[in-house]
C-alpha cells in the first residue's frame, strides 16, 4: 500500500472499527487468530495439505518481525521473503524460515512489493521510484528501471517482462518494464491499482484497486501480451482497502482486505458470491501460497501496521513455482 496513504488508512481504520460491513459476499467461518508462533506446516509429499491447520483458521506465524511488513514472495527453491518497512532506516528484505524466524537478506532505501524471478528478487521502491533487482544471497541490488512514480506491487508476465502498479490517488496506469529498463504503459483504467496476479492460463490479469472504487478487476490479455479493457469483477465495501492478491490451483483469487482484517475468496466464474474465507487477519497486506517445505494449502501473509506474520488455512494448494 502507498506509504503516503498510511496515516489516512489508519484514520479510516478507526472509523471502520465502528461501522458494520455491507458486503454482499457470503461470509465464511472466519478463523480466530491462534496464539504463539505457528510452524510452517506438516504437509506430506506430493504437495499434500498440512494437517495442523483448518480451513479458514488464522495462525500467528513465527515471532514478531523487526518492523511492519508489506511485500511477500516465494522463490522457485521454496525460500520465503518479506519486505520490512523502517521509518528512519533502510527497508529490509527478510528471509523467513519455516518456523517464522527471520534474518536480513538485503537492505535498500525502499523495498515494498516483491516478486521472485530466476534473476533474483524484484522489489518496488515506492519511496525512490525504482524497480530493483536484489540478489538475496549477496544482498546486492541494482535498479532495473527508475522514475516510476510510486511503484507498489510487481508481477512477472508469461512473456518475461514486469508489470508495476501504483495505488496513488488519481493513478490508473499499470506500467510494463523490460529487463533492459524500458518502461511503457501496459494498461489504463483500474483506479489506484495494487496487487496483481495472472489467471492460470495467463489470459487474465486480476488487479486489486485499493482506494478508489475498491474492488477486484480483471484485465483481458491477448496472445501477444496486450491488455484489453479492464472490467470490475467485485466491488468491495468503501474503506476495505483491497491490497495483495493470490491465486490457487483451481483458479480462485484471494484478496487481502486490509482494514477489515479479512481475506476474500473469489471464484471468477461466480464473483457475486465471493466468500470471506478468513477474518481477524490484522491489517493483512500481501499474500502468497506456501512453496517448498511450507504448507502448499496455506496462505502466508504480511501485516502492514503490525509485526506479526500470518498463516491462513485454505485447503486448496496454490500454484507450484
Amino acid at each position: 500500500m502507498n506509504k503516503c496513504a498510511i496515516l489516512t488508512a489508519a484514520a479510516a481504520m478507526a472509523m471502520w472499527m465502528g461501522c458494520g460491513s455491507t458486503s454482499t459476499g457470503t461470509a465464511g467461518t472466519g478463523g480466530t487468530a491462534g496464539v504463539g508462533g505457528g510452524a510452517g506446516g506438516t504437509g506430506g509429499t506430493a504437495r499434500a495439505c498440512a494437517t495442523d491447520i483448518d480451513v479458514s483458521e488464522v495462525q500467528e506465524f513465527g515471532p514478531e518481525t523487526p518492523e511492519r511488513t508489506e511485500g511477500i514472495t516465494f522463490d522457485a527453491e521454496g525460500n520465503l521473503y518479506v519486505s520490512a518497512l523502517f521509518a528512519a532506516a533502510n527497508d529490509e528484505l527478510l528471509l523467513v524460515s519455516t518456523a517464522g524466524t527471520t534474518e536480513t537478506a538485503a537492505e535498500a532505501e525502499s523495498i515494498l512489493g516483491l516478486e521472485s524471478h530466476v534473476n533474483g528478487i524484484i522489489a518496488a521502491g515506492i519511496d525512490t521510484g525504482e524497480l530493483l533487482l536484489i540478489d538475496p544471497v549477496t544482498g546486492e541490488s541494482s535498479p532495473i528501471a527508475t522514475e516510476l512514480g510510486a511503484p507498489n506491487a510487481v508481477v512477472t508476465t508469461p512473456w518475461d517482462t514486469i508489470l508495476v502498479s501504483d495505488d496513488s490517488i488519481g493513478e490508473s496506469a499499470i506500467d510494463e518494464v523490460t529487463w533492459d529498463g524500458a518502461v511503457s504503459t501496459w494498461s489504463m483504467g483500474v483506479p489506484t491499482p495494487n496487487g496483481m496476479v495472472f489467471s492460470l492460463d495467463g489470459r487474465t490479469l486480476y488487479v486489486a484497486s485499493t482506494f478508489e472504487q475498491p474492488g477486484l478487476w480483471r484485465v483481458p490479455v491477448s496472445e501477444a501480451g496486450e491488455a484489453g479493457v479492464p472490467e470490475k469483477l467485485v466491488a468491495f465495501d468503501p474503506g476495505s482497502t483491497p491490497d495483495g492478491v493470490a491465486i490457487d490451483s483451481e483458479g480462485n483469487v484471494y484478496v487481502a482486505l486490509n482494514l477489515p482484517a479479512q481475506i476474500a475468496q473469489v471464484d471468477p466464474d461466480d464473483p457475486d458470491n465471493f466468500t470471506i474465507i478468513a477474518e481477524n487477519v490484522d491489517t493483512v497486506a500481501s499474500l502468497a501460497f506456501g512453496q517448498g517445505d511450507f504448507d502448499p494449502c496455506s496462505i502466508y501473509a504480511t501485516n502492514l501496521f503490525g509485526k506479526q506474520l500470518w498463516r491462513v488455512g485454505i485447503g486448496i494448494p496454490g500454484v507450484e513455482k
